[in-house]
Formats: C-alpha cells, sequence, structure tokens
C-alpha cells in the first residue's frame, strides 16, 4: 500500500512538475515577445537609408562642396529621386513640410532646423543623414517641418529671412547642429556685429624696401570658445607692427587685406609693409621666430597653413605709394588693442548657476576689413553670455576706437537666446530614456552653450515657441535620429512613450 501511494504522489508531483514547465515557457515566450514588439516599437529609424545617405555626401564632401549652390543641390537632388515635396523660398532655405494626419491636426507641430554651410558640410554628414531621414520619415504624426536653412558663411541671412508661418506659438522646435559630443541646450549667448572706420590717407612713399607677408590655408570655423586655438592672422599682423613700433623703426603699411568668411573665422591675410633697409634683418629675424612658433602651435590641427615673407629691394617693384605715418599708425593701435579672443567670468563677476570661474562668458573677434584709399572699416563679431557681459566687449571695443579717434558704429544685434519652457526639454529626454533604455548610457547631457546659436534667429521669429538645440556626435546621431522619430510619432497619441 505504502508503496502504491508513493507512486501516485510521484505521478502528481510530475504533472505539477511539467505544469510548472509549460507555464514558464508561456511566460518566457509572452516576456519575449513583448520585449521583441517594444523594441520594435523603438526601431524607428531606416539604418540603410541613413548610412547610405551619410556615405553619399561623405563622398560628395571629399570632393568638396565649393559653393552654396552645390551644397544645396545635393539636398534637393536626394529629394527628387526620394519623390520627396519640398519648396525653396528667396534666401534660399528648402523646406520639407508633413501636414498633420486627421487625428493629430491639434497636436502642437514639430520643426526640424539645420544649417547648410559649404565651408563646414565636410564635417556635417551625421547632421545632414539625420535631417534627411526625418524628411524622409512618415511617422503618422502632427504637422512635421523639416527646414535646411542657407546658413553660407554662418551669415544668418537664411535664418532671417524664414516665413513666420513656419514657426507657430504652439511648435516644438528643434535646431540641430553637429559636434565632438552631444548634449541639449536650452540657453545661447547674445552677440553683436560692429565695425570701427579708421580714416586713411595715403602719401608717397620715400623707405627703400618692403617686406610682403602672406598667411594662407587656415581652416574656417563658425565662432565659438574654440577661438583660443585658432590661428589669427589679424593678431600675427598686429605683433609685426607693433614690433616695429616699440622698436621706434620707420615704417608705412602700404596696403593690406583679410580673407574674410562672411561671420566666420578669417583663413588668410595679406599685407605689405614698408621699411628702410638697414632696419630689415632685425625685422626679418623677428618674422623668421614667429614662423617657428605659429608652426609649433598649428602645424598638427592646420597642416595646410601657409606662412611666408617676401623681401623687397628692387626699387621698381618696391610701392611708391602708402597709408601716411598717421594712418599706420592708427592701424597697428587698433589691431594691438582690439582684445580678440575668450573672455571668461572672474572672481568680481555675477557667475551664473551652473557655470564657474575661468568659464567662457564671451568672445571677440575681427573678422574682415574693407580697405580703400579713404577708409579702413574692421568689421568685429562680439558674443557674450548676456546684455551685461556682451556690453562689457563692445565698451572694449568702442573705448579702442575713442582712444584713437576712430568711428565705431554697430549694426546688428541678436538677444541672448534662453528656454524657460519645460516641455519640449523634459518629453524629449524621457524619450530618449524609454527609447534607449537597453543600452548603458540612457541620459542625454543637458548644457548651455557657450557662444551664439541660430536659437536666437528662431525665437526672434515667435518668442513663445518651445525651442531646443540638440547638439548630435557622428557616434550618437542614429540614436538621437530615432529618439526624435519615436518622439514625434508618440506626440498625441492616447498611449504615448
Amino acid at each position: 500500500m505504502i508503496a502504491l501511494y508513493n507512486i501516485v504522489c510521484m505521478k502528481k508531483l510530475l504533472r505539477y512538475y511539467i505544469l510548472g514547465l509549460v507555464l514558464l515557457v508561456i511566460i518566457a515566450g509572452l516576456f519575449y515577445g513583448f520585449t521583441k514588439y517594444k523594441a520594435n516599437r523603438y526601431k524607428v529609424l531606416d539604418r540603410t537609408a541613413f548610412n547610405d545617405f551619410k556615405a553619399d555626401f561623405e563622398a560628395a564632401s571629399e570632393l568638396g562642396f565649393e559653393s552654396q549652390d552645390q551644397l544645396s543641390s545635393f539636398i534637393t537632388d536626394w529629394a527628387d529621386s526620394n519623390s520627396l515635396e519640398y519648396k525653396t523660398d528667396s534666401a534660399g532655405n528648402i523646406v520639407f513640410n508633413t501636414p498633420a494626419i486627421d487625428r493629430k491636426k491639434s497636436v502642437s507641430p514639430t520643426v526640424i532646423v539645420v544649417g547648410m554651410n559649404y565651408k563646414t558640410a565636410h564635417k556635417n554628414s551625421s547632421l545632414f543623414a539625420s535631417a534627411a531621414m526625418l524628411a524622409l520619415s512618415d511617422l503618422q504624426s502632427s504637422r512635421k517641418t523639416v527646414i535646411f536653412v542657407n546658413d553660407e558663411l554662418a551669415s544668418g541671412k537664411g535664418y532671417t529671412s524664414l516665413s513666420k508661418k513656419l514657426i507657430s506659438s504652439k511648435s516644438k522646435v528643434i535646431y540641430m547642429d553637429q559636434a565632438a559630443k552631444a548634449y541639449l541646450s536650452v540657453e545661447s549667448f547674445a552677440e553683436t556685429i560692429s565695425e570701427i572706420k579708421i580714416p586713411t590717407s595715403r602719401e608717397d612713399s620715400d623707405l627703400d624696401s618692403a617686406v610682403k607677408i602672406k598667411i594662407s590655408g587656415i581652416k574656417t570655423d563658425e565662432l565659438g570658445p574654440a577661438i583660443s586655438d585658432q590661428p589669427d592672422p589679424v593678431a600675427a599682423l598686429a605683433s609685426m607692427l607693433s614690433r616695429l613700433k616699440s622698436k621706434s623703426v620707420s615704417y608705412r603699411v602700404a596696403d593690406f587685406s583679410i580673407g574674410s568668411n562672411g561671420n566666420m573665422y578669417p583663413d588668410s591675410i595679406e599685407a605689405c609693409i614698408l621699411i628702410n633697409s638697414y632696419s630689415m634683418d632685425s625685422f626679418t629675424k623677428y618674422i623668421d621666430q614667429l614662423i617657428k612658433n605659429w608652426d609649433k602651435k598649428y602645424s598638427k590641427s592646420n597642416p595646410t597653413i601657409e606662412f611666408t615673407y617676401e623681401v623687397i629691394d628692387n626699387p621698381d617693384a618696391i610701392p611708391s605709394e602708402c597709408f601716411d605715418a598717421n594712418t599706420s599708425d592708427l592701424i597697428t593701435g587698433l589691431l594691438y588693442t582690439i582684445n580678440s579672443g575668450v573672455y571668461s567670468f572672474t572672481k568680481s563677476d555675477p557667475v551664473p548657476e551652473g557655470k564657474n570661474i575661468g568659464d567662457p562668458c564671451g568672445l571677440n573677434c575681427v573678422t574682415d576689413a574693407d580697405v580703400t584709399d579713404s577708409s579702413i572699416k574692421l568689421k568685429l563679431i562680439s558674443q557674450g553670455y548676456n546684455d551685461m557681459f556682451l556690453n562689457r566687449i563692445v565698451i572694449d571695443n568702442q573705448a579702442a576706437a575713442e582712444l584713437l579717434s576712430c568711428d565705431y558704429h554697430v549694426s546688428e544685434t541678436h538677444d541672448a537666446f534662453i528656454n524657460e519652457k519645460d516641455s519640449l526639454q523634459r518629453t524629449f529626454k524621457t524619450t530618449y530614456t524609454r527609447v534607449n533604455s537597453t543600452s548603458d548610457n540612457t541620459n542625454i547631457k543637458t548644457s548651455s552653450d557657450d557662444r551664439f546659436t541660430p536659437c536666437s534667429y528662431l525665437s526672434e521669429k515667435n518668442s513663445k515657441a518651445d525651442i531646443i538645440h540638440l547638439c548630435i556626435s557622428p557616434k550618437s546621431a542614429a540614436k538621437l535620429t530615432n529618439t526624435l522619430m519615436c518622439y514625434i510619432k508618440a506626440k498625441g497619441n492616447t498611449f504615448t512613450l
């Protein structure tokens, strides 16, 4: 009897064991299915299309975009090949506009903005691929607008010319650009564009030799705190002229020109300086040392730089006319006095929350010189954390001009950008965390921009719009593009992310 009872118990235990295994298999299957569904639900980006566009753009960039039209044509040719509708406005902005589906017509529209600048396009393949995929995607969403803005030479022309109809008070606006590290920002610097006008007079020269100086091949870029590492050809010329002035050498500036790139760093400078032959040896030794210093400091980051000079002692080749002594002194004094570079927070400053003493609070840069027989107009771009810090730089520039009895004029000012709304920032960060929850890093860094950004232009179009700056890196571009798509697709759903 006992043996029979044990057999019966074992059979029951076996049945329970089998039933338990079946339940575990079912639960595991459901969990796997849910996990796969969740993963697929968040995989909106077509990575093959993304990588194909990026590869094509990089191939075109290797050949070099030689004009803004060439860069714009790459975008429109790609759009035509994918049968996408777009409009190009009078300022050269390319606008892809996808209307809302019926059930999401009342949901806030999304506006994606990227700048097109043929001078920097070679390093922005991930950015353009991201924007292109957002334009290409069919997300069944509220109104989606992707704008490739004509920002040739960082002029801001395309931004200031954007139709106000594109950005409503309800719009969620995401300005995108590319950098080494990804981050999100809701504040950036103010900017002023100004001019110092030097009155000029010319005279016949009685100096018996000349030096032609040429610096070329500098990589230009958009202004930012990296100005500290940027080769400054204007400062190099100022150094040479100041050297002559400090040594009481008789000299005249025959002519000079700056290789301007609009609102970007200058990429070259040329100048002809007249001196007497007995001062030439000492001066050229100084230039030789300056060239060595430049080579040591910049050769790795700017391998195409050429810093050369030519001594002219043939009387027939020496310029017979030059700027007079007063004008030459004004040129020297201004170029030396203007504080070009980064301004930093000091102990005496009201340092904002999240900033530290020593962090950039502004910058100042000479970007161009319009040289004529009657005047020299130096163009300066100044940026500051807010009006107070920007005004400090403007006052420095004005003081330098007034010290030498030159005119100072501000031609353009744009306020610092700050978005105190938290809806777009908070929702995007939540989406990022959920969409990328299986990755090692599920947070995106929030930072402030230590420079001026086009977010100021966009805010000028509609101050009520919710605007953020999303800086992508090549490593994060696909992940962030997919996150953006998930964010756009989820808006207005009953069950969102």
